[in-house]
């Protein structure tokens, strides 16, 4: 798009449109050489490109063998190549002073100069550039894409980087700035992924606890529950074990006492029989002989009247074999078989309490 062009879309645009407009017509006002909007008065070659007067004036006026073999920019005194198509520009004696002045340029400068005025501005970039370390007073306003560093226009035009590939600091400024904004943005997401991450993990860690802790006082539960089975057994097997020795132990005394009080019997008829051996009268000891002699014969013909069964003592139908017991007891263990499951304390069934496998019921007598 020509100046003309830009220029008239530029006054009857608005908004966006008119921001582009001014963009597009900066960069048709910018000077190859010091890469900024030209300055007055501006200068139009033969070949119809513009230069600043006074940036054709130093190209005009570098010596040749301080340059001659670095650029073929200039080629003698009197000439010099346009910096946008190398055309050759051919100068008279007056040097950049008889080349014509580009006044529709300048008119243009000025009639864009009025309407960025209108535009507020935050910033003065220009204020916030280097200057070039190799030519005093230069601002760093281009950038070196090959050699990845920062430059000044004639450094490019006559300088280290004329044959290297440039392109505008600004540019490029702001292309880094998309990208770190690109890079803050990614920055961000990765942030928030790892914090939902971190948050699930959390989340995981302190499930992993209460798992846990519930299920450990699950199997702490179920053994105390085992545990009071285990007390109850004990307690119904031995005091039946009791009940039935105190009944055997009341029986033997009762048995005892009996059989005491009939040897105490014995014992008087058995001296009251000596006593009367030793009566002298006959007649009064054939006379109490016969009473006596009765009662030695009943006592003498008595039994028993109740013994104790033979193995009265045994214990055999308290016979126990626990083996059994103690293995499923040594074998307990977490049930593998229901892994990934969802896990549920075990609730007692039927015959919880009852004997196990291998255990004998004590019978009756």
């Amino acid at each position: 798009m020509s100046l003309s062009a830009d220029l008239s879309c530029l006054q009857s645009s608005q908004g966006a449109e008119r921001e582009a407009a001014l963009a597009s017509l900066e960069k048709q006002l910018m000077c190859p050489i010091c890469a900024d909007i030209f300055s007055k008065p501006v200068v139009i070659l033969p070949c119809q490109h513009n230069l600043c007067r006074k940036c054709a004036n130093e190209l005009y006026q570098v010596q040749p063998s301080l340059f001659h073999a670095r650029t073929t920019m200039l080629v003698n005194s009197g000439r010099f190549r346009c910096p946008t198509c190398r055309h050759d520009v051919v100068l008279d004696r007056h040097g950049v002073y008889g080349l014509q002045r580009n006044l529709l340029v300048e008119n243009i400068i000025d009639i864009y100069k009025q309407e960025l005025n209108q535009i507020p501005r935050t910033s003065d970039t220009d204020s916030h550039l280097a200057t070039c370390s190799d030519h005093e007073g230069e601002k760093l306003n281009i950038y070196c894409l090959t050699c990845q560093l920062p430059t000044c226009s004639f450094c490019k035009v006559f300088g280290a980087h004329q044959n290297c590939q440039v392109a505008p600091l600004t540019d490029v400024h702001q292309q880094k700035k998309d990208e770190l904004s690109e890079g803050i943005s990614s920055l961000g997401e990765f942030r928030d992924r790892v914090q939902a991450l971190v948050s699930d993990i959390e989340d995981t860690c302190r499930a992993v606890e209460e798992s846990y802790k519930t299920q450990k006082q699950n199997v702490c539960d179920k053994f105390s529950s085992m545990f009071s089975i285990l007390e109850e057994r004990r307690k119904a097997m031995t005091q039946q074990m009791s009940s039935e020795e105190d009944e055997k132990v009341n029986h033997t005394q009762m048995l005892m006492r009996c059989y005491g009080d009939s040897m105490e019997a014995n014992r008087k008829l058995l001296s009251s029989v000596e006593s009367s051996m030793e009566e002298l009268d006959m007649a009064a000891f054939v006379q109490n002989s016969k009473e006596l002699i009765s009662k030695v014969i009943a006592a003498s013909s008595a039994s028993p009247s109740e013994t104790l069964k033979p193995g009265y003592d045994s214990l055999s139908l308290y016979r126990f074999n626990f083996s059994k017991q103690e293995e499923m007891l040594r074998s307990i263990d977490f049930d593998k078989g229901s892994a990934g499951e969802h896990l549920q304390p075990e609730t007692d069934g039927p015959g919880s309490g009852d004997v196990g496998p291998g255990q004998e019921r004590p019978g009756g007598d």
